[in-house]
């Protein structure tokens, strides 16, 4: 009986350093997930909405990009904005749809 006792308080004492050990890794794995989801809201303020986003393939939202990015001026990327969404309305009232109305982009190119 009395060899038991010490058996018992080690093999507590492994428990306690055990779910100590637990905790810590869960607390490291909630900061990583809210610093992922800190830079993702970061980078969705940064990044300009698309409209009719949801009408393009992914290849067309992105030659959208580069064409947004490759205007020098803020009239220019106005231009290109006005014009993407005067063709993502027309593809959404042929396919029976309408768009949100678009939002202002922020200055800065969309960066």
């Amino acid at each position: 009986m009395y060899r038991l006792v010490p058996t018992l308080i080690a093999a507590s004492a492994a428990a306690v350093m055990l779910a100590a050990a637990a905790d810590s890794a869960g607390q490291a794995q909630v900061r990583q997930r809210e610093q992922v989801q800190q830079r993702t809201q970061e980078r969705a303020g940064k990044r300009e909405i698309i409209p009719g986003s949801e009408l393009m393939t992914s290849a067309e939202r992105e030659a959208y990009r580069r064409r947004y990015a490759a205007a020098k001026t803020d009239a220019e990327r106005e231009k290109v904005r006005a014009g993407h969404v005067k063709a993502m309305q027309e593809r959404a009232r042929v396919r029976g749809l309408q768009l949100a109305e678009p939002r202002a982009p922020a200055t800065g190119g969309g960066k």
